[in-house]
């Protein structure tokens, strides 16, 4: 009879312990499952010299455990257009690595010549904005001139 009562013990120790870990638990488990905050498909893209309400699509990829970008803008009204393609790491929520080629073209900016920008650059979601603008902004141009390259969530 000592030895149930023993067992019994042991079994409700467990048992108490497993509840009291199971918050634990599933935290831990809600965490691995997590999605990334880049979504893979199709994303609104946008260039302010060329509008705001009419976006140009970027499609963003998985390969490999890597994301990769696609898009472009094109001006309905005239030969401005953005391009962009290369990599995409996600540092946070709220910041990504881009690596390749981001290429601008207004005609009214940089003597109406392509602004092609090559290598690594960042692009953040600041405050409660839905969308990650490009944070080295200066265009070819110079002269305090900013590109507002944003991909939208």
């Amino acid at each position: 009879m000592l030895q149930n009562f023993n067992c019994m013990k042991v079994i409700f120790l467990f048992i108490s312990l497993f509840v009291a870990f199971l918050p634990v638990l599933e935290k831990n488990t809600k965490t691995s499952v997590q999605q990334s905050p880049l979504r893979v498909g199709k994303h609104n893209l946008t260039l302010q010299w060329i509008s705001w309400d009419v976006p140009g699509t970027a499609v963003v990829s998985q390969k490999n455990g890597k994301y990769f970008i696609k898009g472009n803008q094109k001006s309905k009204t005239s030969s401005d257009s953005l391009y962009i393609e290369g990599e995409l790491k996600v540092v946070n929520s709220r910041e990504l690595l881009f690596t390749g080629k981001i290429v601008t073209h207004v005609a009214s900016i940089h003597s109406g010549q392509p602004c092609v920008k090559e290598g690594e650059y960042h692009f953040k979601a600041t405050g409660t904005r839905k969308y990650w603008r490009l944070q080295e902004m200066e265009s070819c141009e110079g002269n305090n001139v900013v590109d507002y390259v944003d991909i939208y969530f």
